[in-house]
């Protein structure tokens, strides 16, 4: 009787694992996702310390699980296998500053509609990267939870 029950809450769990499975790993879209204004966004004093020229770059601000991400681009400026060096771009498309970041294992950028993964960018590679305003690191959309990578110390 035990083994029967616990075939019943294995037969009504797993299709909950595999649909929450299948939720988050779902690509966010961010043309989908709350439209704020990059003037809204409050970024930690960290990040304006070391990118006090930040707001200036910000394309656009969206909302994910109720938190704010901006959206900047520019190109690769020192590409590596380890850490990446962007070179951002203002709203205009000047050159503004360098952003540093080690992207995980995981992490992907999207190439020509193809996911590519940061290791194998060249330099002057275009990118695009989301930054939530609560939280020093870099998103391949607002909200991912895959491919989150790691902001450092510019160099």
């Amino acid at each position: 009787m035990n083994t029967y029950k616990w075939l019943n809450c294995a037969a009504i769990a797993l299709p909950l694992t595999l649909a929450a499975h299948q939720v988050l790993g779902q690509t966010v879209d961010p043309n989908k996702l709350p439209k704020v204004e990059c003037t809204e966004l409050t970024y930690s004093q960290e990040f304006l310390a070391k990118y006090p020229k930040a707001p200036a770059a910000c394309l656009e601000a969206r909302v994910a699980h109720g938190k704010r991400y901006a959206k900047f681009s520019g190109q690769v400026y020192i590409p590596g296998t380890d850490v990446i060096t962007v070179q951002i771009f203002n709203v205009a498309g000047d050159p503004l500053s360098t952003f540093s970041f080690k992207p995980s294992p995981d992490a992907r950028v999207i190439i020509n509609g193809k996911k590519v993964p940061y290791s194998q960018l060249a330099k002057g590679d275009p990118v695009t990267f989301w930054v939530s305003e609560n939280r020093f690191a870099v998103y391949t959309a607002p909200g991912a939870t895959k491919g989150v990578s790691a902001a450092v110390a510019p160099r």
